[in-house]
């Protein structure tokens, strides 16, 4: 993955906060996708589509178009997690995000 730019931060700055996230992960949820800078999006993606290639799409994953999909798809094969945030933040996932970050890239410990 390349270094990222100032145009990442800013996409993620702009992350509308999902209503699908408990408050109480809220913040942290935002300051985990921050301090990885992308890695959430490559991880979270790479998942969707192994996913799906075995028969088992993730239900947001499926609930996108093939125009969507593709997009994600170039943008994982780029590996611009910028790009990959605005498509699932547009098409209005962005809580999927978070609970990945919560779930997969929490450090241990953390309450």
């Amino acid at each position: 993955m390349q270094p990222l730019s100032y145009y990442y931060y800013n996409v993620l700055e702009g992350l509308e906060k999902p209503c699908d996230v408990p408050s109480s992960q809220l913040q942290e949820g935002y300051d985990i996708l921050y301090r990885h800078g992308g890695r959430i999006e490559m991880d979270l993606m790479r998942k969707a589509e192994d996913s799906n290639a075995q028969g088992k799409p993730y239900h947001w994953y499926e609930a996108l178009d093939e125009e969507q999909q593709a997009k994600l798809h170039k943008a994982l094969d780029e590996e611009n997690p910028a790009k990959i945030l605005k498509i699932i933040q547009r098409n209005g996932y962005a809580g999927v995000l978070y609970h990945h970050a919560w779930h997969h890239f929490r450090e241990s410990g953390a309450a």
